[in-house]
């Protein structure tokens, strides 16, 4: 069984990443290409990122709309 996915259901993504798993727009779109070992890999560096302050900018949940930012909705994969 290969089912292994950060996915947590907030599928939106900014500046290329989705804020919710923190992957890569490339990333979600292959996903289910992907072999098991590296599914784990990708989730092993988004753990280190998160325990070294993530990936995310120090406002990116602000209630203030930030202008430019982009902004785009995903489907969970």
């Amino acid at each position: 069984m290969s089912a292994s996915s950060p996915c947590i259901s907030i599928c939106e993504v900014d500046n290329g990443r989705c804020i919710g798993c923190g992957r890569t727009e490339t990333e979600i779109v292959e996903w289910r290409d992907y072999p098991e070992d590296k599914r784990v890999a990708i989730m092993d560096r988004l753990e280190r990122e998160a325990a070294n302050g993530g990936w995310l900018a120090d406002d990116a949940f602000s209630t203030a709309t930030r202008p430019g930012a982009a902004r785009s909705s995903t489907p969970n994969a």
